[in-house]
């Protein structure tokens, strides 16, 4: 009877690790596309921004966007200012 409870645990594990894993997004090409191109995520920076920053750096001529950052960092810059 003692051996089905470390057994279950490990099974119930290795179920949660599976579905934590699949949950994650698959989509890494933003982040892929910034390294290859050179840009940085500013502290606070979207995703989207992040993407678009990318885009638009990789392309000729180039255009320098300013990063649009998340409300939590705008909040903070404000109440540091």
């Amino acid at each position: 009877m003692l051996i089905w409870v470390p057994t279950l645990a490990c099974l119930s594990l290795i179920v949660y690790l599976l579905v934590q894993h699949a949950s994650v997004s698959k989509d890494a090409s933003g982040k892929r596309l910034a390294l290859l191109v050179g840009a940085r995520r500013a502290w606070g920076d979207s995703d989207a921004s992040l993407r678009q920053r990318s885009i638009d750096l990789s392309r000729w001529p180039y255009k320098e966007n300013a990063p649009e950052f998340v409300w939590w960092a705008r909040l903070w810059r404000r109440i540091w200012r």
